[in-house]
């Protein structure tokens, strides 16, 4: 008898859906935005490179690695301490080999006249969805240095 009661009480069914429903709707909620976020800040990354490389500015063909992170930290957002965690290298194209390398943020020379050159940076996004991992954004861009 006391079964069949507990079965037919309906009081409380609204918060026990609402925590399944609700929880799964919040998560999907917040992950479609942390990934719109990055993909925001791969495009925005990927302008900057670009633009650092090939936008004939001076810090890029002096070698001076600290005015080339400022100029694409500039441009950047969502980004977690640009200037501290930019992974930022300029190198001639022919110090690279078939394989692919990481981007350690070590290297960054002028490189002679008339050298193809690649410029590769990469940074994390913010992360605010609970339990992902940092996500990375990178991106590449090569010229010719005159």
């Amino acid at each position: 008898m006391c079964l069949q009661a507990f079965r037919r009480d309906r009081k409380g069914a609204v918060a026990v859906e609402f925590a399944f429903i609700g929880l799964t709707s919040m998560i999907l909620l917040l992950s479609i935005l942390q990934f719109s976020l990055a993909f925001l800040a791969q495009m925005y990354i990927r302008d900057a490179v670009a633009e650092a490389a090939t936008g004939r500015t001076a810090g890029t063909y002096a070698g001076n690695r600290a005015q080339v992170a400022a100029q694409i930290c500039q441009r950047m957002i969502a980004l977690e301490n640009c200037a501290g965690n930019l992974r930022l290298e300029t190198q001639p194209l022919s110090n690279y080999g078939p394989a692919a390398q990481p981007i350690t943020g070590a290297t960054f020379v002028a490189g002679p006249s008339g050298a193809a050159m690649m410029m590769r940076a990469r940074a994390p996004v913010i992360t605010f969805v609970p339990g992902l991992p940092t996500l990375h954004v990178s991106a590449a861009a090569l010229y010719v240095r005159p």
